[in-house]
């Protein structure tokens, strides 16, 4: 983990880890820190095939339905153990 091999060069910064659920929660430095400045933030592009658009839009319906939260929470507790963080 970063954290771990930050602490182990003895850095002396400190590390503090954030959570948003979008970026309206942040304040404005923080969007401009970590979204927007060309400098530090990268873009990638996503495709996906024609073969595997359907399950990918019925897994992506299903992590960010409204009325999904049983079905999110029997995936995560099946599979939330295959993140490999």
């Amino acid at each position: 983990m970063i954290i771990d091999r930050i602490e182990a060069e003895k850095k002396s910064a400190k590390v503090t880890v954030t959570r948003f659920k979008g970026l309206g929660e942040m304040n404005p430095s923080q969007l401009r820190e970590t979204t927007m400045a060309a400098d530090t933030r990268r873009l990638v592009q996503l495709g996906i095939d024609a073969a595997s658009k359907v399950a990918t839009d019925d897994i992506m319906d299903m992590l960010l339905g409204k009325k999904r939260a049983s079905d999110r929470r029997d995936w995560l507790q099946a599979k939330g153990n295959l993140a490999d963080v």
